[in-house]
């Protein structure tokens, strides 16, 4: 029986048995990904990972952790890693997959208990749910596979590899970009990954170059530019999805504009740089200086880093003496 697993596992108990005796040196060939195109901000998609393996018939069981690029996230169903044990390609349909999600990668161990050997020497071995994210960048996506081990049901043979960086998947130059600024908050930030030439009724989009006191001056654009950073503001709130094309040789993980930084991927910032962050606690939305602890960014929205001699303030306004009054 197929198993989808979340779970923290102890690799050391479970496979140490299976992978003890494994030579070290790494056999890149063999593992490969098939040919696919994602559309970022599109819905959950899959890709596969196969198997060819024709001098071989003897695996039991496979280990590795998968590294994920920005803008490629791991989807779930239900809390659970959507991820199965591919059962059109045969190879190891009779093992059982766990998934294991830590910091900064996923852990795959797809195995047999009654040591079965695959059905196939060549296939597809597992398929990976993924959520392409708006601001996943265009082009070749490369997939890498760290601590990868392939045990036998002989245990003198087997392989493993330090690690492996698959090719195979493409993301399209089409983005499609969810956008929502609350009716209570009425301001939110972004960086839109496309040009926009016209700004959609309802919505208006700020830079921000100079202050006044405790008080951003703001001034209002009338298009906006892919990877820049802006405040958005809607009287009533607004709630739309825009698209549009992607230049990928804009693209940089990090975007700065006047006053403004914006993530394209996550981003953590810390106190001491004359960093803040938008936030309402209460008193409406402003913004407020990043001090001891640090502040994780979302990817696609900014914070504010102001020069040494405009640090003084914890927080900055955007209403009063700004453009949009």
């Amino acid at each position: 029986m197929v198993m989808k697993l979340i779970k923290k596992l102890n690799g050391a108990m479970l496979l140490g048995a299976l992978f003890f005796a494994m030579p070290a040196a790494a056999q890149e060939e063999g593992l490969y990904i098939s040919e696919y195109s994602f559309t970022p901000g599109g819905e959950v998609d899959y890709f596969t990972i196969g198997l060819e393996n024709g001098a071989y018939d003897d695996y039991t069981a496979f280990q590795f952790d998968l590294v994920l690029p920005p803008g490629l996230e791991l989807a779930f169903d239900k809390d659970i890693p959507d991820c199965m044990v591919n059962t059109k390609g045969y190879l190891c349909r009779t093992h059982n997959l766990e998934v294991s999600v830590n910091d900064g990668y996923i852990r795959f161990i797809c195995l047999s208990l009654t040591s079965k050997t695959f059905s196939k020497t060549s296939g597809n071995l597992i398929d990976i749910g993924v959520v392409p994210t708006p601001y996943l960048k265009p082009g070749n996506i490369d997939i890498k596979l760290v601590n990868v081990k392939f045990a036998r049901k002989i245990e003198e043979y087997g392989f493993k590899a330090d690690e492996l960086v698959l090719g195979g998947l493409t993301a399209e130059a089409e983005s499609t970009l969810p956008v929502k600024v609350s009716s209570a908050n009425k301001y939110s930030t972004i960086v839109f990954p496309f040009d926009l030439d016209e700004i959609p009724t309802g919505l208006e989009v700020y830079s921000c170059n100079s202050t006044n006191g405790e008080n951003l001056l703001l001034t209002k654009q009338n298009n906006a530019k892919a990877y820049t950073p802006y405040i958005l503001y809607a009287e009533n709130g607004f709630e739309g999805t825009l698209s549009g094309i992607v230049d990928a040789s804009k693209y940089s993980e990090t975007v700065t504009s006047g006053y403004l930084s914006g993530a394209v991927t996550a981003q953590e910032i810390t106190g001491g740089n004359g960093c803040y962050v938008m936030q309402n606690k209460g008193s409406g939305v402003m913004f407020y200086r990043v001090d001891d602890t640090s502040f994780a960014i979302p990817a696609g929205k900014c914070w504010l880093t102001l020069p040494a001699e405009l640090q003084g303030s914890t927080v900055f306004r955007l209403d009063g003496t700004t453009a949009i009054h």
